[in-house]
């Protein structure tokens, strides 16, 4: 029922819709749902990530480099690479971090 939460959210988000499945020992997973207007600022992950889109189109950001991200595209996130996720439409998106 998470992604419903953040789905039924998202319409009159102002800011970045996270949800957290339960995490299990060294791992977790979020489901962040932006809404068209809303950019999930820059950050950096200290661990493995990798980002799974499951509604809309995003843009992922490092730097110079921008990669769109669209219904089920994958993108494995650096450790330490700072970046941000610009949605070009209502989007939600996991985050995998083992």
């Amino acid at each position: 029922m998470l992604v419903k939460e953040v789905l039924s959210e998202l319409p009159t988000a102002t800011k970045p819709v996270v949800r957290r499945f339960e995490q299990e020992e060294g791992s977790h997973v979020l489901a962040i749902g932006l809404n068209k207007d809303v950019i999930l600022k820059g950050h950096k992950s200290d661990i493995p990530a990798r980002i799974l889109v499951i509604k809309g189109r995003i843009t992922y950001i490092a730097g110079e480099k921008k990669m769109n991200l669209a219904l089920f595209d994958e993108h494995i996130i650096p450790i330490g690479e700072y970046h941000s996720v610009e949605p070009q439409e209502d989007s939600i998106f996991l985050v995998i971090k083992k």
